[in-house]
């Protein structure tokens, strides 16, 4: 297989796979350590003014609260959803599934092998999913096409009207489709690839490798960015604008940037972070880790967690945060929606189970609703409010906390 052959925009950005990549981080972060001693105290000032602001802005923000709950056959390993929040991808098993905003499932479709991703162009119209072939469908559960080589699609990823196709292989390849199958364009990484997103004009792709690095690529131009995290990177997520990426790391820890390559902070959650997820601006940042949702704010200080039975395996947003969407693991088989719009939570919706009023698969289980429960449960509880300490200054100290961090404390695998 051809790789791409481009060469990397920036003069300070490691190949994929180069092993200079480790002297990059190491001798950037000596740059680090050398500039920090000419920070004053006026910064601080400043920073914790900037604190108060976001601080601010943040308390006024709402809970996630639970709408409903459907039960699946197999661990939830991804899950996407269109900018309107009105229709909803999972892949759970072999078996991708779209599901409408109230919970019904619309169409399910089996594939050859085990689905690792799937994506869905922001308006809903397609539908992609990366198994043991990349698939395309419509909205109305057509088969479009479908893309094999003799490796595995570990993820996903559409822009605008299924305009462009990005996917990631399992032998380091990157690839782009248009809607018709044609292929436009291959890129080697490297090593093997797996976290895939894409701008909403697709110029812009992000991307996590078994390396530990994040990439930040010009669509068909090559690599512009990267840093490394030190462990494998599954969590990948850029906004609409692709002005913001968050990375999510084995390491533990996720991780937010700027699509300039400015590295903003990183935010230990304790366990491997498995998948990220943004709202517009970066206004809120969402990593699936261990058994919790983490929701953090662009200054990154903690405003929610949302834990789970099992382990979360998938998380995905709309663009104004009205809809979050979460995946359970193999101890906690559900696809979940929840909002932070009064307007659904004082309707009542948060208490209401969806009923699946499509015939199951050949071969799938129909039973795939789950109990009512209602905001008291243990999802209604894990994401009550007034659980967190969201007060104005222990927001400003949290904030001042992961400045100080990233300006004293620099991480040999972080490179900024």
């Amino acid at each position: 297989m051809p790789s791409g052959e481009m060469t990397s925009t920036s003069s300070t950005a490691a190949s994929p796979g180069d092993p200079g990549i480790v002297g990059a981080l190491h001798s950037c972060c000596r740059r680090r350590r050398s500039r920090t001693g000419r920070f004053s105290l006026s910064l601080i000032l400043f920073c914790c003014l900037a604190a108060l602001l976001c601080g601010v802005a943040s308390a006024d923000g709402g809970a996630y609260l639970p709408l409903w709950e459907v039960g699946a056959n197999d661990a939830v390993s991804s899950v996407a959803i269109s900018q309107d929040g009105s229709t909803i991808v999972a892949g759970a098993g072999s078996v991708v599934s779209l599901l409408d905003q109230q919970g019904t499932t619309l169409w399910k479709a089996a594939a050859g092998s085990s689905v690792n991703g799937v994506g869905i162009s922001p308006e809903g119209s397609y539908v992609g999913v990366a198994a043991d072939k990349l698939y395309l469908f419509d909205r109305d559960g057509n088969l479009l096409w479908t893309e094999k080589t003799t490796f595995i699609y570990r993820d996903v990823a559409l822009s605008s009207d299924g305009e462009y196709i990005a996917a990631t292989c399992d032998n380091g390849a990157i690839f782009i489709f248009d809607r018709n199958q044609e292929q436009l364009w291959d890129y080697d990484m490297g090593t093997d690839s797996y976290g895939i997103a894409i701008s909403e004009n697709g110029r812009k792709i992000a991307i996590g490798c078994d390396n530990g690095g994040v990439y930040y690529l010009n669509s068909r131009e090559g690599e512009s960015w990267s840093y490394g995290t030190g462990k494998r990177v599954e969590g990948i997520a850029l906004t609409p604008d692709a002005w913001f990426v968050a990375a999510g790391s084995l390491d533990r820890c996720v991780y937010l940037s700027t699509g300039e390559g400015e590295h903003l902070w990183k935010y230990p959650t304790g366990d491997a972070v498995r998948s990220t997820a943004l709202t517009n601006e970066a206004s809120e940042i969402f990593a699936a880790s261990g058994r919790t949702v983490f929701v953090l704010d662009r200054a990154g200080i903690e405003l929610q967690q949302i834990a789970l039975d099992g382990r979360v395996e998938s998380v995905a947003v709309t663009p104004d945060g009205s809809f979050l969407t979460i995946g359970g693991g193999d101890d906690d088989r559900f696809i979940r929606l929840f909002t932070n719009d009064a307007t659904f939570i004082e309707n009542g919706n948060s208490t209401e189970t969806a009923v699946n009023e499509t015939d199951p698969l050949d071969g799938v289980s129909g039973d795939v609703t789950a109990p009512p429960y209602s905001a008291d449960d243990r999802m209604g509880a894990a994401a009550e409010p007034d659980t967190q300490d969201n007060s104005i200054p222990s927001l400003v100290l949290g904030w001042v906390e992961n400045v100080l961090a990233l300006l004293f404390k620099p991480q040999e695998g972080f490179l900024a």
